[in-house]
């Protein structure tokens, strides 16, 4: 069988142990809604890096006070093959008493715990760490690659933001010239939805000193792809200049 890249990291609660799922994060545990993005920057970079998490690819992290602080349990629950839970045990007041910062920072290392736990190796466990880090420093400034074109001449990559739900996530173009030995890179849309850059680039192409990204075509993608004109067009010249090599 296949091995699957992580697709999803999400955060749920259970106060008392019951049958049914949990709920999503936020009733029992004092949680602003934009936090849960911390989740949605792990996965995406962890994706983009290669992290393997076997046969599941979404990964379901419960918080309950029925275990000991920090204390992590794999569970079983639902059928789907996809979803893997774990229970980690959070005392409920002393996360509500928290600050937002505070929240996030703590939720953060909980993460990376748990994704410790179903580290298959120690490269695999290197990438966790790695990640972890990198959205330490940098939070939602964090860019995660969603495409790239190479030849022996040039190099774009695209990449985006995870933006809070104030703020508009960015779509980022690089270009690396290797005749001229230059690199380029500037912003170059506000994303209604993060998720808008998967269906508004689909392919690129370089032209006659012009970028060009061209979307999905699908019933799908046309939701995704109304509100911007595509396909989008990029002069080289227009972004600004980033390095000299």
């Amino acid at each position: 069988m296949k091995e699957k890249k992580i697709a999803d990291i999400r955060l749920f609660e259970e106060l008392a142990r019951t049958k049914s799922l949990p709920t999503y994060m936020g009733e029992i545990y004092k949680l602003e809604k934009d936090t849960r993005l911390i989740c949605t920057r792990f996965a995406r970079k962890l994706r983009e890096k290669g992290f393997i998490t076997g046969n599941f690819d979404h990964l379901y992290i419960v918080s309950t006070p029925l275990l000991g602080e920090q204390i992590i349990q794999e569970s079983v629950r639902g059928t789907e093959q996809r979803v893997k839970y774990y229970d980690v045990g959070v005392a409920v007041d002393s996360f509500n008493r928290k600050t937002k910062q505070e929240k996030e920072l703590y939720l953060l290392k909980l993460i990376s715990n748990v994704l410790q736990q179903i580290a298959s190796n120690t490269e695999q466990l290197s990438l966790i760490l790695d990640v972890y880090h990198i959205m330490l420093q940098l939070g939602s400034e964090m860019a995660i690659k969603h495409l790239s074109k190479e030849t022996s001449q040039y190099k774009v990559t695209i990449s985006y933001q995870i933006k809070s739900l104030q703020e508009k996530s960015t779509a980022i173009i690089e270009y690396h010239d290797y005749k001229k030995r230059v690199t380029r890179k500037a912003a170059f849309l506000d994303l209604n939805m993060y998720e808008d850059i998967y269906y508004l680039v689909s392919s690129i192409t370089v032209k006659n000193g012009m970028i060009c990204l061209k979307p999905r075509l699908s019933q799908t993608a046309s939701y995704h792809t109304q509100a911007y004109p595509t396909p989008i067009t990029i002069p080289i010249h227009d972004i600004p200049l980033l390095e000299i090599e």
